[in-house]
């Protein structure tokens, strides 16, 4: 806006007559002629130029996408519930039953059982511990680790020498039970001459104990005199077996002459004894007696063999070697460096002789980085497969090999296992395993 000042003109001047003469009076006017503002308004300012419209479609974009991932969101929320609600099972509580029903229950959850051997203050083959715990959400198909009570281990007491009841009462008092077997011996009827396992050999309880129980010893009879027939049922009446033999003699035929052992002699059951039967004449018209039989052999003298040099080798590999030519092993694991199980030293050494049967120790190499191992159970007196599942279940791998027994009901049997039962050995190293097998 502008004030603009224009000047305002006086009245006009009165024109004069002619001849006419006018007084003109003049108005003073003080000061500058009088100044009248005038607000003139100018023209409004051009509006600033416009600028580009915002852009609206990159704000629709990710309106859109922001939608687009909540539905997915939600779609795959609500798949993921129906999938779980379909392979998801929970694991059922089944500590405290027997392992059969456990592992029943287990199947028809749809879940997978895993049973391991341990020993638990629990009655045997109870399920005291799960993995994963009872009401734990699994996938279908899972493995459940079930620890059930190992059978409890009993020491085989000692009764050679006890008579059979009180023999029989001591195993029974202990969990095992009792094979009695009679045999012929010159110790007193009825007395224990032997047992299997040993005294002192840990076993399962309800295990079998064999114990040979003597016959007792007989006293020969007197047969000198009696004819054949008499002789030969009085002998078998005494558990004894006759060897008749006709000889040349002028007593009457079929009468007994003489007999060996003699007549009193305690012998034990089924001892033959021979009897002499007059021939009733002397001419020789009997068959002489045959010559007495010679006396046994003595027993062949221990083979010796060369003890092989298996230093350097796994100690499993080393124990089948040795077993191959009859010698046994004993496994001692000892720091070194070399690697896990290798053979570091042996006694015997190589190159040396020893008769078959010694036991040659192998020093193992417990390795560069040894752990706190595992103890191997006790498995002597077990069959194969219950030994193998319980050095299995305790962390370790099983090699078997077969050793010579005497002792028939051993046959079958664990009668070694090396590292030996309470040795810790590394967790994960094979330990032997040696199955009777029986040899007259």
């Amino acid at each position: 806006m502008r004030l603009v000042s224009r000047f305002r003109r006086g009245p006009a001047a009165v024109p004069v007559s002619e001849g006419r003469t006018d007084t003109l009076v003049q108005e003073e006017v003080p000061g500058p002629p009088p100044v009248v503002e005038e607000e003139i308004a100018e023209p409004p300012p051009p509006p600033p130029p416009r600028g580009r419209p915002p852009l609206l479609w990159p704000w629709l974009l990710l309106l859109l996408l922001l939608v687009a991932a909540g539905l997915i969101a939600l779609w795959l929320f609500t798949r993921g519930e129906d999938h779980k609600s379909a392979g998801s099972v929970t694991v059922p509580n089944v500590i405290g039953q027997k392992q059969g029903p456990a592992v029943d229950r287990l199947g028809r959850a749809g879940l997978t059982s895993r049973v391991v051997a341990k020993p638990s203050s629990e009655p045997a083959g109870t399920i005291f511990a799960e993995e994963p715990g009872p009401g734990t959400h699994v996938t279908r198909g899972s493995v459940v680790t079930l620890s059930t009570s190992s059978t409890a281990q009993v020491t085989v007491p000692d009764v050679v020498g006890d008579k059979s009841p009180a023999a029989i009462r001591a195993l029974r008092a202990e969990g095992l039970s009792v094979q009695t077997i009679s045999v012929a011996s010159s110790k007193a009827a009825g007395v224990v001459i032997s047992q299997s396992p040993a005294s002192g050999a840990s076993v399962a309880k309800g295990s079998t104990v064999a114990i040979r129980v003597s016959r007792g010893a007989t006293r020969v009879p007197n047969v000198v005199g009696q004819t054949r027939s008499a002789a030969v049922s009085v002998l078998r009446a005494a558990s004894l077996v006759p060897a008749p033999f006709v000889v040349p003699s002028s007593q009457p035929k079929n009468t007994v002459v003489s007999q060996r052992p003699h007549a009193g002699t305690s012998v034990p059951p089924q001892t033959k004894v021979r009897i002499n039967i007059s021939s009733g004449n002397t001419s020789g018209g009997g068959v002489p007696p045959p010559p007495p039989p010679p006396p046994p052999p003595p027993p062949p003298p221990p083979v010796s063999k060369s003890v092989p040099d298996v230093t350097g080798q796994p100690q499993e590999a080393a124990q089948r070697q040795l077993n191959g030519i009859g010698f046994k092993s004993r496994v001692v694991y000892v720091p070194s460096d070399q690697p896990q199980g290798a053979v570091v030293s042996q006694s015997p050494g190589g190159g040396s002789t020893a008769k078959v049967g010694t036991r040659i120790t192998l020093n193992a190499s417990l390795g560069p980085n040894p752990g706190a191992g595992q103890v191997v159970p006790k498995v002597i007196g077990l069959d194969p497969q219950t030994a193998t599942a319980r050095l299995v279940s305790a962390g370790f791998r099983v090699q078997r090999l077969t050793q010579k027994t005497s002792v028939r009901t051993l046959s079958g049997k664990v009668v070694d296992v090396q590292p030996a039962a309470g040795v810790r050995a590394p967790a994960g190293s094979p330990v032997t395993i040696y199955v009777g097998r029986f040899v007259s």
